[in-house]
């Protein structure tokens, strides 16, 4: 038993997975893919047929398209040496789960009836680094709706671009809120100012026309959910290189509300929303650590408790693999910046052009990389 799951070679009372997992929903895990290799949804006869299909529950699983390309002939991980571990998850309504088994990782959809491979990474395979969807990014956005409003409909807070080059790699792109852009629902204005128009896509759409970069989908939480997701992880050990309000310089471990006030201070900073932005990125890059330390299999339970508080265009596969990537990175390899700028008044409010520096970062940031 792994958890509820079961990988070819592992055995177990298959009976009683169900039983310790729960049935879960029926939902598919379709979708843009946004990867490199092809990630089409597919049954287990679309692999090569040297290839093993995996077992999950004692019923037969499936391989996405990408991933059996990317086994070859090799056969899923079936811990012959170390015993394999896992858990299962929920993420809109979709079950998900990973499976691992010494340093080889499995990340599972639940598609109907049956689990489908997604994703992971197997060296004990001497396969060329993981699958999971290859380079993307993501928009990580947080609201500044206060209760009984829309978090939709309000504006943006935080507005974050995550890179990831698939490779291990990745960046860190905070856009500063104020920046005056032309905006996709018509017309120019702040960036921020999107999310009230056309809610989340809409800022989208207004950062992929601006920036030039595939931003496969978005990720929105509010106060709430920012907070859930700290506690999640068991809190955010960081290090400030100066006093943030009551915080002092130097190392330590943020609860959510410390971790909420330091993604929101701007006022007490020297160079006000641009450290802001600064800070958001340093707390998610504190963030990815902190996940690297919870082991693998913790993500599908992570994924669970911030679900409530999440809203997204990606599905559940491309949100496990995303989170999968971003666990795999080398914290060393992924760079943080804020798009440069300076401020101005149009039309009496204070703005933020951005500079041509910017428009260089962007090019930079193409490959997933800072």
């Amino acid at each position: 038993m792994c958890g509820g799951l079961l990988l070819a070679g592992c055995t177990s009372d298959a009976g009683s997975a169900d039983d310790a997992t729960g049935s879960g929903s029926s939902s598919s895990a379709g979708g843009d893919r946004g990867g490199s290799d092809g990630a089409g949804a597919t049954s287990s006869s679309a692999a090569p047929a040297a290839t093993t299909p995996p077992t999950y529950a004692g019923q037969a699983g499936a391989f996405d398209a990408g991933v059996a390309k990317r086994l070859g002939r090799s056969t899923v991980p079936d811990a012959e040496v170390a015993g394999p571990t896992g858990t299962t998850g929920t993420w809109k309504g979709t079950r998900i789960g990973v499976v691992a088994s010494g340093d080889d990782a499995t990340l599972v959809v639940r598609d109907g009836s049956a689990w489908r491979i997604v994703g992971g990474w197997w060296p004990s395979k001497d396969l060329p680094g993981p699958y999971l969807g290859g380079r993307q990014h993501v928009l990580v956005l947080g609201s500044d709706a206060r209760q009984g409003q829309s978090i939709e409909r309000s504006r943006a807070d935080t507005i974050q671009l995550v890179g990831l080059d698939g490779r291990g790699g990745g960046g860190i792109l905070g856009i500063p809120r104020d920046s005056y852009l032309p905006l996709s629902t018509g017309g120019s204005g702040k960036v921020n100012g999107a999310m009230p128009r056309g809610g989340p896509a809409a800022m989208r759409q207004t950062l992929a026309d601006a920036t030039d970069l595939p931003i496969k989908g978005w990720m929105l939480t509010d106060f709430v959910g920012f907070q859930r997701a700290v506690q999640a992880l068991g809190g955010i050990p960081i290090t400030l290189p100066r006093p943030v309000g009551d915080l002092e310089a130097g190392e330590q471990t943020l609860d959510g509300k410390q971790a909420l006030f330091l993604a929101r201070e701007r006022k007490s900073l020297p160079r006000g929303d641009f450290d802001r932005s600064s800070n958001q990125g340093l707390l998610l890059m504190a963030g990815l650590t902190q996940l690297r330390t919870k082991g693998v299999t913790e993500l599908p339970k992570i994924l669970s408790t911030i679900d409530p508080h999440v809203k997204t265009s990606l599905t559940p596969e491309q949100v496990l693999t995303f989170v999968g990537s971003a666990y795999a990175v080398n914290p060393s390899r992924v760079g943080r910046e804020v798009a440069s700028g300076s401020p101005a008044t149009i039309g009496g409010a204070s703005v933020v052009r951005l500079s041509p520096e910017a428009k260089q970062t962007f090019e930079r940031f193409a490959d997933g990389n800072l």
